[in-house]
């Protein structure tokens, strides 16, 4: 983390405790805290940057099902064709599905990751945003108790067809989680729930252009929120006419690979 220029300190179980003392440390052999680091409640950000784009002029549609033609360059939808010198499929789980339409292949996977909130408690206001790099999960404070995630599953969802309810076996694993590391009794669940995640061959996304004109966003192994200021920017530089990331070029593949599923929280 260092290298790529972030600030990073690493700490003892004691300095951990004593700066968070919500936290249980008692079993940390060591820690780095991420000093700048932060997150954004996702729904109220998509909101306003949806309105930002319909206030310079973009039109937006939800729950519109379409279809794509790569020759000639189409959006097809329940109102007919519509030709465009550009179309930007970032669809998530849907993206091969959308592809598909068109003939075009890409090795995507979706795949099924869970999440809970808890009911409030006072105990979260001294707990900090965590990532446990053992036990692979993580939480941070919300709406005055934890939001807490991963529950991956590492095998292929059908995006037409999945749970969106979360597991109990998840849920029941994420209390004694929490329990074990947070100051806390016992933990309450407000909700919780499913969503889909995408996964590539080699954990790097697909990002630009595959047919002349038709250009791809997606594959982002659940970091795509956190990854889309920088992203965003540079596939749209791309569409103008600027440099891809080379490294991200969808036609690396051919289409068809046959991989295994990484997560995305998972650390090598």
């Amino acid at each position: 983390m260092r290298e790529l220029g972030l600030d990073v300190a690493l700490v003892d179980s004691d300095d951990l405790q004593d700066r968070f003392p919500g936290l249980v440390t008692d079993d940390i052999a060591v820690a780095a805290i991420a000093k700048g680091a932060g997150y954004a409640e996702t729904e109220s950000y998509v909101e306003a940057m949806a309105e930002r784009a319909a206030q310079n002029g973009a039109s937006i549609r939800t729950e519109t099902f379409v279809e794509i033609s790569a020759d000639p360059l189409q959006v097809i939808s329940g109102d007919g064709e519509r030709s465009f010198d550009v179309v930007l499929v970032a669809g998530g789980a849907q993206s091969k599905r959308l592809l598909n339409t068109a003939d075009v292949s890409i090795p995507l996977k979706p795949y099924r990751v869970q999440a809970l909130v808890t009911e409030e408690t006072p105990s979260t206001e001294s707990v900090p945003m965590c990532f446990d790099a053992t036990e692979n999960y993580y939480f941070r404070p919300h709406a005055g108790g934890l939001l807490v995630g991963d529950g991956t599953e590492r095998v292929e969802s059908d995006p037409e067809h999945w749970k969106h309810e979360a597991d109990e076996g998840f849920v029941q694993r994420t209390r004694e989680q929490i329990v074990e590391r947070v100051r806390l009794d016992q933990i309450d669940v407000r909700e919780a729930w499913a969503g889909l995640c995408t996964a590539t061959p080699d954990g790097e996304p697909l990002l630009g252009e595959l047919r002349s004109g038709l250009f791809i966003a997606t594959g982002f192994h659940g970091h795509g929120f956190m990854r889309s200021p920088a992203l965003g920017e540079k596939i749209a530089n791309e569409i103008l006419g600027g440099d891809g990331i080379q490294r991200f070029d969808p036609t690396r593949f051919d289409g068809d690979e046959t991989f295994e599923i990484v997560a995305g929280m998972d650390i090598e």
